[in-house]
């Protein structure tokens, strides 16, 4: 038994109809956060060390920051205990610094140095790389992103050294 033509059309048709309504389903909870869900604004304040992980040591140029048995210890001098220099750390923040402002920042600024933050269940560990500028600190954390500082060397760095 042979379909008429107009039949098939229509069938045809309506299957192209069913995909294309299918495909938007589909599409639909993108489409929905796209243009109907307005995105929050990042008004938080860039941190430099990660503040959902557990902070177990710092490891600087001239020394080790360390947590044991609860306690923190420092194998180098500081100007103040090494739970409040831990807890400076980690509460460290500053103003983000886009990519065009670093680059044109970074001839005036002396060689880097790098901080290893460690953390608990972590294998390895979040490597801090640091500018020095007489106004600033230049930091990139964890998320890849420049971070602007503005700290006293003695309050973030063994006293013995200038810079870290």
């Amino acid at each position: 038994m042979r379909v008429p033509p107009a039949r098939r059309r229509r069938w045809n048709n309506i299957l192209i109809l069913c995909i294309i309504g299918f495909i938007g389903l589909i599409n639909l909870p993108t489409l929905i956060k796209t243009y109907l869900i307005d995105q929050p604004e990042q008004t938080e304040t860039p941190r430099v060390l990660m503040a959902n992980a557990e902070l177990t040591a710092l490891h600087f140029n001239h020394g080790v920051l360390e947590r044991k048995d609860g306690q923190w210890r420092a194998n180098f001098a500081i100007k103040d205990t090494p739970a409040a220099m831990a807890q400076r750390w980690q509460n460290l923040v500053g103003t983000r610094i886009d990519q065009t402002t670093f680059e044109q920042l970074e001839p005036s600024l002396e060689g880097p140095q790098t901080i290893e933050a460690w953390y608990r269940n972590q294998d390895e560990p979040q490597r801090v790389t640091i500018y020095y500028s007489p106004k600033f600190w230049l930091m990139k954390n964890g998320m890849n992103a420049w971070v602007a500082v503005t700290a006293q060397p003695s309050d973030l760095f063994p006293t013995q050294t200038k810079h870290p």
